[in-house]
C-alpha cells in the first residue's frame, strides 16, 4: 500500500471550464478554469451553498462534473481508473461515521498500513491511545483525527478535506487546524473546502486562497486578511 511517499511532489491539478453539480438538477456555477499546485493547504472559501464540497468531491474523482475536465498532471481526471486516483488523491468528509463498531485499529487495517507507518501516522495526527476504542466512542473531533490519519495511510501527494472542523467544538478545531498546518509541511498537498478559516491568517503553509463567488471563480491574496477574503465572496 506504500506506493507513494508522502513528500512525493504533487501533480498539478487543472481546472478547465469546469461546471458542478448534480444529475437533474441546476448546475452550481458558471464555468470556471482554475488550478492547484505545489504543497501546503490550497484553501477554498465561499457562501454555504456556492458549491465548496461538490468541486471537493469532483476534485477527488468521487462525482462527474456536469461540464469540462479536470486534469490531474496532464491526465484526464475522468480517463484515470479509481484504484489510480486512490493512489493520487485522498478524501475526508466533513463528518466521521459515527455508526460503526469498528475498533481503531480495524479502521486503519482497511488501508493495509505497515505497523510503523500506521503507528508513526497516528502519533502524527495525535491518535495514538485509541488504537482499541471503537470509532463510535469517541467524540467527533476525535474520530475526525482518526479519519485524518486514515487519509494519510492512503499515502498519497494530495489529500481533499470537506470542511474537516465544521462539526468540532473549539478545542478541537484548533488542535485539527494545527495538525494540518503541520502536515503540509511534511510536502503534501492539502486542498480544503472551509468556511471557518482564519486560523489560516498569515500562516507561510497556506500556498493558495480562492473563492467560489457569484461572480465565478477567483484567486484571492494568500497574504491577505480572512475578512479580506470574506467580503470577496
Amino acid at each position: 500500500m506504500e506506493r507513494m511517499s508522502l513528500n512525493a511532489t504533487p501533480f498539478s491539478i487543472e481546472m478547465e471550464e469546469l461546471v458542478i453539480g448534480y444529475r437533474n438538477a441546476p448546475p452550481l456555477n458558471s464555468p470556471f478554469s482554475g488550478r492547484f499546485e505545489g504543497a501546503g493547504i490550497h484553501l477554498v472559501a465561499g457562501r454555504n451553498g456556492s458549491g465548496k464540497s461538490t468541486l471537493i468531491r469532483t476534485l477527488a474523482g468521487l462525482q462527474p462534473p456536469v461540464s469540462g475536465s479536470i486534469l490531474w498532471g496532464e491526465d484526464d481526471l475522468s480517463q484515470i481508473a479509481s484504484n489510480e486516483r486512490g493512489e493520487g488523491m485522498a478524501f475526508m468528509a466533513s463528518t466521521p461515521p459515527r455508526t460503526s463498531g469498528l475498533r481503531v485499529e480495524e479502521v486503519l487495517e482497511l488501508m493495509q498500513p505497515s505497523l510503523e507507518f500506521r503507528d508513526r501516522t497516528l502519533q502524527q495526527v495525535g491518535a495514538q491511545e485509541w488504537l482499541d476504542r471503537r470509532l463510535s466512542s469517541l467524540s467527533d473531533g476525535q474520530a475526525q483525527r482518526v479519519m485524518l490519519a486514515r487519509a494519510l495511510l492512503q499515502n498519497t501527494p494530495w489529500i481533499a478535506l470537506d470542511e474537516p472542523t465544521a462539526f468540532l467544538d473549539a478545542p478541537s478545531r484548533t488542535a485539527m487546524w494545527k495538525t494540518l498546518l503541520q502536515l503540509s509541511e511534511s510536502g503534501v498537498g492539502l486542498i480544503l473546502a472551509s468556511h471557518d478559516f482564519r486560523f489560516l491568517e498569515g500562516k507561510t503553509a497556506l500556498s493558495s486562497v480562492h473563492a467560489i463567488a457569484s461572480s465565478g471563480w477567483l484567486s484571492l491574496d494568500r497574504l491577505g486578511q480572512a475578512s479580506d477574503w470574506e467580503s470577496c465572496f
